[in-house]
């Protein structure tokens, strides 16, 4: 059965559910990777996008799109953006991917200063070529990679400096107070 048919929009699935429908793959391997390494939490949303209709997990971080996945019958597709600082540095590295990343990356068509790569996420060794974009990714926003901030928190980050402050506290303390390195 099709995803979208599966969990319609008036039946939101959890995390898990999304992971069991893509073969396991996106909750066990990736999802532990995201959690480990993006500083954004996933969030299911709707879209009625006509390419890839219904629930996907987006990772957002200060407003901008690290990636987003799309649970499909045993396997995910991932959308991730790859522009300026990002797209020299994947130039650069390229002959480093998989046959099937560099094939994406050369054909896909430069859109509004980025390639929007579609990727089918469906072995391990693709999975891993895909953990590298999300590094890359994180570094051309000025994010640190590391984990997920504790609930509750909010972490600011520019340019590898990190303040966390708790949620309705007022300003944060800049070198005052805790830091987690964790977070940084």
């Amino acid at each position: 059965m099709e995803w979208n048919r599966l969990y319609g929009k008036d039946r939101k699935p959890t995390l898990e559910e999304a992971g069991t429908f893509a073969g396991g793959l996106l909750s066990e391997d990736f999802m532990g990777f995201m959690a480990e390494n993006c500083p954004a939490a996933p969030k299911l949303e709707y879209s009625g996008c006509t390419m890839q209709p219904g629930w996907n997990i987006k990772f957002k971080k200060n407003g901008k799109n690290v990636c987003t996945l799309y649970p499909l019958d045993g396997y995910f597709i991932c959308m991730i953006l790859i522009g300026g600082d990002a797209m020299a540095e994947m130039e650069a590295r390229l002959g480093d991917f998989t046959p099937y990343i560099q094939g994406k990356f050369r054909d896909t068509r430069i859109f509004q200063g980025s390639r929007w790569l579609y990727l089918e996420i469906r072995d391990q060794a693709v999975e891993r070529d895909l953990e590298e974009l999300v590094f890359l990714k994180l570094r051309s926003m000025g994010l640190t990679p590391g984990p997920t901030p504790e609930k509750g928190k909010r972490t600011t980050r520019e340019k590898g400096k990190g303040t966390t402050r708790e949620k309705g506290k007022g300003t944060a303390a800049r070198g005052k107070g805790k830091r987690n390195e964790d977070e940084n």
